[in-house]
């Protein structure tokens, strides 16, 4: 999906609006924190808060927006590889361990999820329509099974459908989901055909795409943050015995920041899903495609299309081809045949 993220920005983002949400905004508040931690003297081993704001200058303003300024654009290309690392694609051999340990994790959970829906549905399946929700005669045992039926469905929402396709963490999975997901049914791969669609796109259905994706970017750059604030704060009040528990907030706020980006992912998701549903005729005309006539014909053909888009060398020789449709003549030009007597003599 990361790879999606990437594409599809170069084409909806306006970067200005983009770099002050995802980037700038974070940074401040991080180089603020940081600069409150130095000045309170904590490291030095005499904490006083009164430091922070009592020898407040005009140079150290200058120079807390200087490093803001340099922080954020030096983030800001990086992004790409944030949503890659809190996607699960961990390489190395230091985090391979952990991506295996996690990914097992995330396996199990799914299996689990799995077997608990099929348990309660056949425990609800064996039950009279009059014993079973959504009747008032239900019996307490049937509002459980349904209740744990609909809890794991809302777990095994945030899996992608296939057990192999499972990642590391949930954000990743999220994604994952959407990105398998999104333009199946038409035999669109949106890896492939978002970033073109993105060009053919009405600006209100980009401004939907955009605002998505900028919510998610940002609640990803502020777990991230978050989470080194808080890995930061340690050293500094680990001899200012119950200041220690400062580091606990920008954890809370890194943690809770990570937890809405799993939500915003889906929203980014299904954002990406309309985008394809109300523009895939669209992209067909931008490349002279002629229509297809059924659901069916148009899977076959987007099979196809999508090889072609991504450059894939057996499309070569892939059957059946594609029909073009001529481009459409301007109205003069059909106004000059209507009025030409020769237009129709060989």
């Amino acid at each position: 999906m990361a790879n999606l993220l990437s594409g599809a920005s170069g084409g909806i983002t306006r970067i200005g609006r983009y770099f002050t949400i995802v980037s700038a905004i974070p940074a401040a508040l991080f180089a603020t924190y940081l600069y409150v931690l130095i000045k309170s003297g904590a490291w030095t081993g005499t904490l006083d808060w009164a430091k922070v704001f009592d020898g407040l200058q005009l140079a150290d303003v200058a120079l807390l927006t200087i490093l803001t300024a340099a922080g954020a654009l030096a983030a800001n290309p990086l992004q790409f590889m944030l949503i890659q690392f809190m996607e699960g694609y961990w390489n190395g051999a230091l985090l391979r361990p952990l991506a295996l340990l996690r990914t097992l994790h995330h396996r199990r959970r799914y299996q689990e999820t799995e077997d608990q829906i099929d348990a309660s549905a056949w425990y609800l399946s064996r039950l009279d329509a009059d014993h079973r929700p959504p009747s008032r005669r239900a019996t307490l045992d049937a509002l459980r099974a349904d209740a744990l039926n609909a809890e794991m469905r809302r777990i095994r929402a945030g899996y992608p459908d296939g057990l192999d396709e499972v990642l590391p963490t949930r954000l990743g999975n999220m994604l994952r989901r959407y990105e398998r997901r999104a333009g199946s049914m038409y035999g669109i791969d949106s890896l492939v055909a978002v970033p073109r669609m993105a060009m053919t796109a009405q600006a209100p259905e980009l401004s939907y795409l955009t605002n998505q994706r900028t919510q998610m970017e940002l609640a990803v750059r502020t777990a991230v943050l978050g989470f080194v604030a808080a890995v930061v704060t340690i050293p500094f009040m680990w001899h200012q015995g119950a200041w220690l528990l400062l580091a606990a907030v920008p954890y809370a706020i890194a943690y809770t920041s990570y937890r809405g980006a799993v939500a915003l992912a889906a929203e980014y998701g299904t954002a990406i899903a309309t985008l394809i549903d109300m523009n895939r005729f669209a992209l067909y005309d931008r490349l002279r495609l002629a229509h297809p006539d059924d659901s069916a014909v148009e899977r076959e053909r987007n099979v196809v299309l999508m090889k072609i888009l991504e450059a894939d060398p057996r499309t070569r020789e892939a059957a059946p081809l594609l029909a073009y449709v001529p481009p459409a003549q301007p109205p003069e030009a059909v106004a000059e045949q209507a009025t030409d007597p020769t237009s129709g003599e060989e």
